[in-house]
């Protein structure tokens, strides 16, 4: 396995909220600007779009039908010529169309946002905005799949003040296809944008595997996401659920992940930098500057996987873990997590990461149907410009151990590592 560590950034901090006023102003100077300039085009374009007109009314005489029946061909003529002009005129507003999002996509480039969506400005400052965990993505009625293991009924006197400060850590079955029978790959959908399933299952990728040098980048936003203790059933509120310990957090998992994949001949790069720390806030722009480095020293490279750990809690305070069981032993659930551009950072290809996310899951609900939990699609963009295969995974939740959430990603791997065999 390679490992490389980028932290010369670690002394940079960041503010929770940093909104520069110019960049702001400026931004709305060139909204103003490329909408002027846009207008122009579409009504340069649009003016020379006509109709064919509405036929008359049928006439009410002989006279009449014999002498329109006497210029049929002139007639004719005229609408052909109509017709034509009407071909143009549409295809010159699609030129103009074309035109007007070609702009809009070289603005969103070069500003690093779309300048043409209110809150594009703003989210490039507010640097904590990103935040993927799902928290109450699994609502109470997801409690119908749980399959809760068996605990001791409490002694009263073990009923004490402290036990009381100590939340159960809830087993629930979260998968896809928990309360179905039909096995189909299901969206939770957090945008506006329309996905069609079997579309995107049916079109290609537009990148392989083929050549030399490393082809996956795993990294970790939140490295110090951590697990709760292996067999416990209950947690306390004021333990933390994050850890500094490598060997305890999410980076753990990225290592078991990262060492399947180079056995399976896949070379693979595990950037083990705690990009939350010292500050949380900003640690999606810590890790995009570790990637852009890894991307731009090796341009080989093709997928990015960023393995977050998630959290449910309930109101109550319960903790929900995210389990199943196969070949006898507990697994963490996984959950792919999709990005886009809605919320206005530049991120336009993220449908082709969608379609990566759907291949990669229906392979591995081939093989083990009750692993992974639907496919997250959100606004938010999650750093996924950076390659046509940058996926966040979710692996577990805070209630899972670290055992279960490193069962979990060594299958959901071994499944990923052969489609990415397959793309050779």
């Amino acid at each position: 396995m390679i490992e490389r560590k980028y932290r010369r950034k670690r002394r940079r901090r960041y503010r929770a909220v940093v909104i520069d006023g110019k960049k702001i102003f400026r931004t709305t100077l060139f909204l103003a600007a490329a909408g002027i300039m846009i207008g122009v085009i579409v009504s340069a374009f649009g003016g020379e779009i006509k109709t064919v007109p509405e036929p008359s009314p049928p006439p009410e005489t002989d006279a009449v039908e014999i002498a329109a029946e006497a210029d049929n061909a002139e007639a004719d003529s005229a609408v052909g010529e109509d017709a034509e002009a009407e071909s143009e005129g549409v295809e010159n507003a699609e030129n103009a169309e074309n035109t007007a999002d070609r702009l809009k996509r070289l603005a969103a480039l070069a500003l690093g946002f779309d300048p043409f969506v209110p809150s594009g400005a703003v989210a490039t400052e507010v640097r904590g905005a990103e935040i993927v965990n799902s928290y109450g993505i699994i609502a109470d009625k997801d409690a119908s799949a749980a399959t809760p293991e068996p605990t001791a009924e409490p002694t009263p006197e073990a009923e004490t003040e402290e036990s009381a400060d100590r939340p159960d850590i809830k087993p629930i079955n979260a998968a896809q296809n928990a309360r179905y029978d039909d096995y189909q790959i299901r969206i939770g959908n957090e945008t506006s944008y329309g996905i069609d399933i079997n579309e995107m299952l049916a079109a290609p990728l537009t990148f392989d595997m083929s050549g030399e040098g490393p082809k996956v980048l795993i990294v970790h936003t939140h490295a110090t996401e951590a697990y709760a203790p292996e067999g416990a059933q209950q947690y306390s509120r004021g333990e933390s659920d994050r850890s500094m310990e490598t060997s305890e957090n999410v980076v753990a998992v990225g290592d078991e992940a990262a060492r399947i994949l180079n056995e399976r001949g896949i070379e693979t790069l595990h950037d083990t930098a705690l990009h939350d720390y010292p500050s949380f806030n900003g640690s999606y722009a810590d890790a995009l500057e570790s990637t852009e480095q890894y991307l731009s020293d090796y341009p080989s490279i093709r997928m990015v996987l960023d393995i977050h750990r998630d959290s449910v809690v309930y109101d109550d305070g319960t903790m929900a873990k995210v389990v199943t069981e196969i070949n006898g032993k507990k697994a963490a659930q996984l959950m792919f997590v999709v990005g886009t551009d809605e919320n206005g950072l530049y991120n336009p290809d993220w449908r082709e990461n969608m379609k990566l996310a759907l291949k990669l899951q229906e392979k591995i609900d081939e093989r083990y149907p009750d692993l992974m939990r639907y496919v997250n699609l959100r606004k938010n963009r999650f750093n996924g410009h950076t390659t046509h295969g940058s996926l966040i995974i979710e692996v577990g939740t805070s209630g899972n151990s670290l055992g279960e959430a490193k069962y979990g990603i060594e299958l959901a791997v071994e499944c990923i590592a052969d489609f990415l065999n397959g793309l050779r």
